[in-house]
């Protein structure tokens, strides 16, 4: 009996030293795992707050009076409503698409002011800087593009 004692005891230490070995083969591949989800959550929050962003600025845009006003009233926007990003990495282009038939509209001179029936394009860009950029790279640019018809 005393041998049948001894050997169940050894049993159990390489059964705690076989979930050991197992346990640290899992975790780096579990730890990479769960850095990508968070990541890749993160890229997704900004990304909606840019979407949000740009949607806010064309919306405010499409009922100025004053269209020579537009571009900055745009950016104050975006700036505005952007959270958890960094209000100074955030470029945004605003442009003016003529309505069907016209050939030209600018938010600049008198010409060719932008009138009821064109467009105004707001492209908000972001450089998204990885957590991790070992595993996922170092830069990746995101960016939301809106167009709405001037009122």
């Amino acid at each position: 009996m005393p041998g049948n004692r001894h050997g169940s005891r050894t049993r159990r230490r390489r059964t705690r030293g076989q979930a050991l070995v197992e346990f640290a083969i899992v975790l780096p591949v579990f730890m990479l795992v769960l850095a990508g989800i968070l990541d890749f959550g993160f890229l997704l929050y900004s990304r909606i707050t840019l979407i949000s962003a740009a949607r806010d600025a064309a919306r405010v845009s499409i009922s100025v009076a004053d269209k020579t006003t537009i571009p900055a009233i745009a950016d104050s926007s975006v700036k505005g409503s952007i959270t958890g990003l960094t209000p100074s990495a955030v470029t945004t282009t605003v442009t003016c698409v003529p309505a069907i038939g016209k050939t030209t509209c600018a938010f600049t001179g008198s010409s060719n002011l932008a009138a009821a029936g064109d467009s105004v394009k707001v492209v908000v860009t972001y450089p998204y800087h990885s957590f991790f950029p070992l595993f996922f790279g170092q830069v990746i640019t995101i960016g939301a593009t809106v167009q709405m018809v001037v009122e």
